[in-house]
């Protein structure tokens, strides 16, 4: 109702503008004197209107009741064209026309009501202005044009009967048009609120779900993505925007796409069968992805782009690997146990037998050092036997379970390692201790854990070369609780993407004389300890393993000073 009457008062400000402007120049033209007293009265008339409508404009914030207010300004309307009638010659102005203005303007500020009253008005005010110009009881002004007093009582007759007419008429037809205009306008905003509420629903549903959501054009350039296609990716909304899709993905071609969809509108919505695909993250981590893509179509049925759905498989991945690689180191542990047994017997006679013949030989003779590969090789296998066993009770729980300070373990393997000989003088074991975490573990389970990844890491570098082990703390994004770090990284070949995901499997092995039980063993250790492990290749050479164990409240990860010992 405000910007109705702000409209009206604009509307009724422009148009006595333009009357005193345009009587002016007719003035100007007629070489009349602009001040002179015949044109004064127009001069007047309308600096009131001009005051009125500015002191409404001004009050009009500080009206409450807009309907009386804008009646009051529709009466002085219909009073200001009725002055100006009776300034511009009564029966023969120009100027009752401008009773319509006001009667439509009613009807868009009122409604239909507004318009008859307002009707009623400038026939009451136009019908008593003739009324009193016929009898001669007023004598209207000739400002605007000369006209000729008419005493016709028919023309007067007809003058008020026809603009009567007009008048309710011109409100009727326009009352009714504002009343259809004002319930096609509540359609319209009741259209746009139920459009801006599906719109609401449909945004935060596709804001809610987990999966990522990228929408793509013909032209394979991304439109849209929700909040899941950010976190998922690594990416700001700048960074995606406008993007072609195979920046992102590089594997994926859209192009492609309309060979695998059916061309078909009625089959159209159908989407690709899942696909996978590797993305890095601008982090650096390495998620796998699978995805859909379905047809994007227009209101008439057209292909207008794709959509994109895609969701992290990674841990899931990881946890199809281990289950699969537990499933192998079940199987691979009830044939150990079968093996050992059958093995260990005969194995201990032997060497029982084997240690009394030796007695009765020459140490330099030829005998001696066949003795000598024998025991050597019985010892292997021994070592084997021991490997078998310790896959079949892998499964058990750890036997004995202390407070274990983790550098002073390594330190320990590290000394172990080279009293044994295991390091020869071509290797260097560099140890970064950042921080000193005690763990509660099965010592004898992590000094297996430690000599099996520190040997694999040595044979790895058979002419020698750098072995850092670093001690540090970290934290997962999906657990709160904080980790121990350990870090083992040789500078060997490493481990081609090939066969990355074999190396824990048992019986795997890219050694010639290897069993490929070791890393299995490993495996299977770190997680009864209630740990995980994970592999890393760098591409200027070397690998690393990391161990991660949950650090327990009861014993908080001290904070030492940064350590490091080299050993050359």
């Amino acid at each position: 109702m405000k910007r109705k009457i702000q409209g009206l008062l604009l509307f009724r400000l422009l148009l006595g503008v333009f009357f005193l402007v345009l009587t002016l120049v007719v003035q100007s033209r007629r070489e009349g004197d602009l001040l002179a007293a015949r044109i004064q009265p127009l001069y007047f008339f309308a600096m009131v209107i001009f005051l009125f409508t500015i002191v409404a404009a001004v009050s009009l914030k500080h009206i409450r009741h807009l309907e009386r207010f804008g009646y009051i300004q529709l009466f002085f309307d219909v009073e200001a064209v009725t002055v100006l009638i009776f300034l511009s010659g009564g029966i023969e102005s120009l100027f009752a026309f401008l009773y319509m203005p006001v009667i439509i303007s009613a009807a868009l500020l009122l409604q239909r009501r507004g318009s008859l009253l307002t009707a009623s008005m400038c026939s009451l005010s136009y019908g008593f202005l003739l009324d009193l110009q016929y009898f001669g009881w007023i004598s209207p002004l000739q400002i605007v044009a000369d006209t000729t007093h008419l005493r016709d009582s028919g023309t007067y007759f007809i003058t008020i009967l026809m603009s009567i007419a007009g008048f309710y008429l011109v409100a009727y037809l326009s009352g009714y048009l504002a009343e259809e205009l004002r319930s096609s306008s509540r359609q319209v905003e009741k259209q746009k609120s139920d459009l801006r509420q599906l719109e609401a629903l449909h945004r935060n549903i596709v804001e809610s779900i987990s999966s990522g959501l990228l929408t793509i054009d013909e032209k394979g350039t991304v439109l849209f993505w929700n909040r899941a296609a950010l976190e998922t990716l690594g990416l700001k909304a700048e960074e995606l925007r406008g993007r072609p899709l195979q920046e992102v993905f590089s594997s994926v071609n859209p192009v492609d796409w309309s060979r695998e969809v059916p061309s078909s509108l009625s089959s159209a919505v159908r989407s690709t069968r899942r696909k996978e695909i590797h993305y890095r993250r601008p982090d650096g981590e390495d998620l796998t992805l699978g995805y859909t893509v379905s047809v994007l179509q227009e209101g008439d049925g057209g292909v207008s782009g794709w959509i994109v759905i895609f969701h992290d498989l990674t841990h899931l991945k990881a946890m199809e690997d281990h289950v699969r690689r537990m499933e192998r180191l079940a199987f691979a542990g009830k044939i150990a146990a079968e093996i050992a047994h059958e093995i260990k017997n005969p194995l201990a006679a032997m060497s029982g037998s084997f240690q009394m013949l030796r007695g009765e030989i020459q140490a330099d003779s030829i005998q001696s050092r066949l003795m000598d590969i024998v025991d050597r090789e019985i010892l292997r296998i021994k070592d084997l036997v021991n490997d078998f066993l310790w896959l079949a009770k892998g499964s058990r729980k750890p036997g004995r379970i202390e407070d274990l300070s983790v550098c002073s373990a390594i330190r320990e393997v590290v000394a172990l390692l080279r009293s044994r000989e295991r390091v020869s003088v071509l290797h260097r074991i560099r140890t970064v201790f950042d921080d000193g975490p005690t763990l509660s573990l099965d010592p004898h389970h992590f000094q297996q854990i430690l000599w099996n990844l520190l040997v694999n890491a040595l044979e790895a570098m058979p002419d020698g070369g750098d072995l850092s082990i670093r001690v540090s703390r970290s934290s997962r994004k999906d657990s709160p609780v904080p980790e121990a770090r350990i870090d083992i990284r040789d500078r060997g070949q490493g481990i081609s993407a090939e066969i990355r995901d074999r190396v824990f499997e048992p019986f795997f092995t890219t050694k010639q004389s290897g069993t490929g039980l070791g890393l299995s063993i490993v495996y299977q250790l770190v997680e009864n300890a209630g740990g995980r492990i994970e592999v890393t290749h760098h591409d200027e050479g070397g690998t690393t393993f990391s161990l991660f164990f949950p650090i327990p409240t009861s014993s908080p990860l001290q904070s030492n000073p940064r350590m490091i010992i080299s050993t050359h």
